[in-house]
């Protein structure tokens, strides 16, 4: 399990760190079973609705292949003032 900071945009987590990982992603709490692991559907989303426009941190685990951080669990986030600074520091260049 690693931890990922990043931000939500349109519902989605942009990761910022670790930044070899950096990728945008969507959420589950289900661990990867190989037998589902390209049919996941929106039912298997956790909504980051109430994180928009935030900087989050989440626990959880990233395939080689992007798309999707399982076992994942949002463990802190911050507020508007602090969202822009993280994106200053880390976000793209």
């Amino acid at each position: 399990m690693e931890k990922f900071l990043g931000y939500v945009q349109d519902g989605r987590f942009s990761i910022l760190m670790p930044r070899p990982q950096c990728c945008t992603v969507k959420l589950t709490r289900i661990s990867k079973p190989a037998s589902i692991a390209e049919e996941l559907t929106a039912s298997h989303e956790i909504s980051l609705a109430e994180y928009e426009g935030r900087a989050i941190m989440v626990t959880g685990v990233l395939p080689e292949h992007k798309g999707w951080l399982y076992e994942a669990n949002v463990i802190d986030q911050v507020g508007p003032i602090m969202s822009e600074v993280v994106k200053e520091i880390f976000g793209p260049r």
